[in-house]
């Protein structure tokens, strides 16, 4: 449930906004009728979700401290030390993994609540060797980018689905597991980078959705 004066996405069962407290107009909201392909719909957000799961990603962040602390163990067969890599390298896979979920739970913007999300996960534009800083949305007419950190360059980002036929999948070592980097030209001969979890299953979201478009 959307609420008329401040735009916040509610639970259908409430009477007042949780953001604002204005009372929520219970209208029955109905689902547009798309293609089965399209798994997604802004109004109830129940959007594909394309991301590492909690704990996976804990453990991604980790992974390289537990890797450290052996190697301190074998040379200098001091527990002590690995111990210290372990408990900090656990600290803070667990903050990172939080923040990153804390992206991607973020209220739908604005700018797309009369639009049809079919997929979301969490990104950058930087490179894999960076934590996400933003969402990436797949919607009915393309590929947007959202920042929710003021340190990023970019702030938001709008690529037309029919663009996305230039997309490159982009592999190589990275911070995450599977996070990959999609290479694509926006129309103006300007190149934008989206690391994403799961790339592949973006490129086939992607392909399918141009073939759907296609068809009309």
């Amino acid at each position: 449930m959307i609420c008329t004066s401040c735009y916040f996405i509610n639970p259908s069962e409430n009477v007042f906004c949780q953001n604002c407290g204005s009372q929520l107009p219970h209208v029955e909201s109905h689902k547009p009728s798309i293609s089965p392909l399209i798994l997604a719909n802004t109004l109830d957000n129940s959007s594909l979700l394309i991301s590492r799961g909690p704990w996976q990603m804990r453990m991604d962040l980790w992974m390289p401290f537990i890797w450290l602390a052996m190697a301190v163990f074998v040379v200098t067969l001091n527990n002590t030390y690995a111990l210290i890599l372990l408990g900090v390298g656990l600290a803070f896979a667990l903050y990172k993994s939080h923040d990153t979920r804390q992206i991607i739970q973020q209220t739908i913007p604005v700018e797309l609540i009369n639009k049809t999300i079919i997929a979301y996960g969490p990104a950058n534009t930087s490179s894999r060797f960076s934590l996400p800083t933003g969402v990436l949305y797949l919607l009915s007419d393309g590929l947007y980018f959202k920042s929710f950190d003021s340190n990023e360059e970019i702030s938001f980002i709008h690529i037309e689905i029919s663009f996305t036929d230039t997309a490159l999948l982009k592999g190589g070592f990275s911070v995450f597991s599977n996070w990959q980097e999609i290479e694509m030209n926006n129309g103006m001969n300007e190149r934008f980078t989206f690391t994403v979890q799961n790339g592949g299953e973006w490129m086939l979201l992607m392909k399918v959705l141009r073939s759907e478009q296609a068809k009309r």
